[in-house]
Parts: structure tokens; sequence; C-alpha cells
């Protein structure tokens, strides 16, 4: 690997601290043979004189000593002097849209950018998030390919035929027109299409490490999801490893509604476990109105947790992987792993230790080990009928919920005291 990056501060180079405006014009991009820096992503070329790390923030350091995400200069526009927004410093993407076919704007109301006549190109309150010396009246030569393609009045330069799209012309495997389908672990039946429970067409992986939960399976009555968190990154590889941040939030939470607390007899803080068909993972109490019962209707209740995605067994901040938990499923197009969406069981206490559990565990067998290019189709399956098991009919009022924490309160307080 090549690391041109060294500060040229002798105490920044000690601490071994790289200097940022070299990383900046890396990814910006320069000219090869001279090292100048490019202006914005369009001075990129195909031959090789040009080196870019990233097309999107091209333009956002144009030249030594003009950092343009340094700008604050504000205002009740477009804030064009704030700051830099990618691409090309455009606020709205396909903005060419403000404008009707002629380049006119739709209404004075929604002025945003239009073609001026008297300038021949486009301009406006924003960058034009099109080709600025593109007339309206331009017809687009499609044996040509790429931006010569593209008519005078067709805003989404993006999309092939430079046209918003109801639904994806190429195709999707699950298209065209999109629906609704439960996940591929749900709690309750598909209500919209009883017939068809969840996608048809969605790749499953069906090995005996990665077992599926039926819908309203008793043993799994609640849903789950992750989510992140502000203080970390990704799965928390790089930040778990940031005392700062590890500070700010230093280990895996499990947060449930007050209703499902004082049904399931959890207080906030309390070590819990929560078990799916693939793992158990343990995690301190967070009980908060942020995750609500979900209402399905009238005397129609499910109960949802949430845990962040961002801990593991290394770092300065650890904790069990959410990301055991769900299943391996992935969307029919492009392989999005289904990990905001399952069910699980949440119990007081804490899990049992890894080496308990070691008995449990087998290799998967060699006929089981499908490639992950080469997963199976769900297929077409029913929603059950009539009410599941996860249902709830009802659920603990507030006055219970208010009653019960003050309980606590007291209970604290006197062994405080």
């Amino acid at each position: 690997m090549t690391w041109n990056y060294e500060s040229g501060d002798a105490h920044e180079r000690e601490l071994g601290e790289c200097d940022p405006e070299k990383v900046m014009r890396e990814i910006n991009g320069y000219q090869v043979a001279t090292g100048d820096h490019l202006e914005g992503f369009t001075a990129c070329k195909d031959d090789g004189s040009t080196a870019c790390g990233c097309w999107i923030y091209s333009g956002y350091y144009p030249e030594p000593g003009k950092n343009l995400t340094r700008r604050r200069n504000g205002d009740d526009v477009a804030s064009l002097e704030w700051a830099f927004a990618w691409p090309a410093n455009r606020r709205n993407l396909y903005n060419r849209a403000s404008a009707d076919p002629a380049g006119k704007p739709w209404s004075e109301r929604k002025k945003w950018v239009w073609w001026d006549e008297t300038q021949s190109r486009w301009t406006g309150l924003d960058v034009p998030d099109f080709l600025v010396d593109r007339p309206p009246s331009y017809k687009g030569d499609p044996k040509n390919g790429g931006m010569e393609a593209h008519d005078g009045d067709a805003p989404f330069i993006m999309q092939e035929f430079g046209v918003a799209e109801v639904f994806g012309v190429q195709g999707t495997v699950d298209g065209p027109f999109p629906t609704h389908y439960e996940p591929r672990e749900s709690t309750v039946g598909n209500a919209l299409y009883p017939g068809v429970q969840a996608n048809p067409v969605l790749k499953e992986w069906r090995r005996s490490d990665n077992p599926y939960h039926a819908t309203g399976d008793p043993k799994y009555p609640y849903a789950i999801t992750t989510y992140r968190l502000t203080e970390h990154h990704l799965s928390g590889a790089m930040t778990r490893w940031l005392p700062w941040l590890a500070e700010l939030q230093p280990e895996l939470f499990v947060e449930l509604s007050p209703e499902l607390a004082v049904e399931r007899g959890i207080r906030n803080g309390d070590w819990v476990t929560v078990d799916t068909a693939r793992a158990t993972i343990e995690g301190k109490a967070l009980v908060t109105g942020r995750i609500a019962p979900l209402r399905l209707g009238k005397g129609r209740y499910v109960h949802q947790i949430g845990v962040p995605m961002h801990f593991g067994f290394q770092g300065v901040a650890t904790g069990d992987s959410a990301n055991d938990l769900p299943p391996n499923v992935a969307d029919p197009n492009v392989s999005i792993h289904e990990a905001k969406a399952f069910t699980c069981n949440i119990k007081l206490g804490r899990r049992e230790t890894l080496e308990s559990a070691t008995a449990t565990m087998r290799a998967v067998p060699e006929d089981q080990r499908t490639p992950l290019g080469q997963p199976e189709r769900g297929g077409v399956v029913p929603s059950p009928t009539g009410d599941t098991s996860s249902i709830e009919h009802e659920i603990i009022s507030p006055e219970t919920i208010e009653r019960g924490a003050r309980i606590a309160h007291n209970r604290d307080e006197d062994e405080a005291g």
C-alpha cells in the first residue's frame, strides 16, 4: 500500500497522524502529470491522465488551501456557500425537474433552476443537476449512448432514459410494481395478500445453522429490529476501538417498551437475553417510550424490541453481536440482508456461557453448504388463517405502568437509604 500522506508537522508525525489535506487531495482528484487539483468530477478522464479517490466529492478541494467544506456562509435559499454537498455542491438532486419541459419554472413558488435564453445555459438558485449548456429542445441520439442520448427535457440524468419510472423498465426479479410482503419471519400474516405471506422470490439459505421461524411461532412472539447509533459506525469494528466513542456508547443494550417490560418483569438496566433459533445474545435493558407496541387494529397488538448492531467481542467497548440473531435471507435483486425485521423472544437474566452452549453446536453437513451465489427461492407460502399466537388483544395500561414504576422507585429509595 502507498501511504504518501505524512504530516509536515514533526509533532503530528510523531503521533502517527497524517496530513488530512493530502488525503483530501487524493479524494478530490488531480492531474497525474502536473498534480493540479481537479475542479470537479467532470474533469475526470478515463485515459489515465487523472486520478480521483471518490468522484462524488471531486470539487470539494479544487485548489491548495481552498477547502470548501469549511465554508460557513448560510442563507435562506440553497446555502451554496455553506460547506459542500455532493456531487458538485448541488443541494437538490435532479433539480432540472423543478422546471417544465420547456425550461420554465413550474411556478414562482417552486422556482429553483431554469433555462436562461439570454445566456443559453441553465441557471438558478442551485447548481443545476444537468448539462448546463443543453437546451430544453435538444434531442438525444440513443446510438451515441451516455449523456448524448438524453433529451433536454429529461431531468433524471442517472436514469437510462432520463425520466422518472413508476417501475423499473429493466425489470426486477419481483417487479414491475411494488407491493407489500411480510418479512420472511413475521409475527402476523400478510393482511394485504393472504395468499402470499412473504416475497416468493426472496433468497434463502436452507441450512441447519440457519433455521427460519414459522409465522406467529409462539416461541418467538415479538418483532425485533436492529439499528445504528450516532456514536458508532456499521458493525463498530472501527468505532469500538476509539475511547471517546466507546465512552459515549459503552455496551450493548436492548430497547423495549414499558408495556413489554412490565409484562416480562424487566426493569431498566436489568440483564436480558434475546433468543432466536440462530443465536442468543445478552444486553442491558433500556426501557423507553420510543419503542411502542405495534397496534394492528382494534384489540390487536404486537410488541417489538430494538437492538443496536455495533457491538462485538473486540475493542474498548464490547458486547454480544446483534448480527448473530437474524436469519440469513436476502432480497431477490441485490441481496440486501433482511436484518431489520424478524422475530425473537426476550427474557430476564443472562445467557448461558459459550462453553456450556458449545455442546449444542454442530458442523454444517457438507450437502448444506450452499455457495452464497446459489441461494434457493422461497416460493409462494400463504399466510396462516386467523390471528396468530403472537397477537395480544390487550396490553398493560399506562396506569399500571405508573403504579409499577412508583413501587420500583420507592423500593430503590429504601435500598439506597
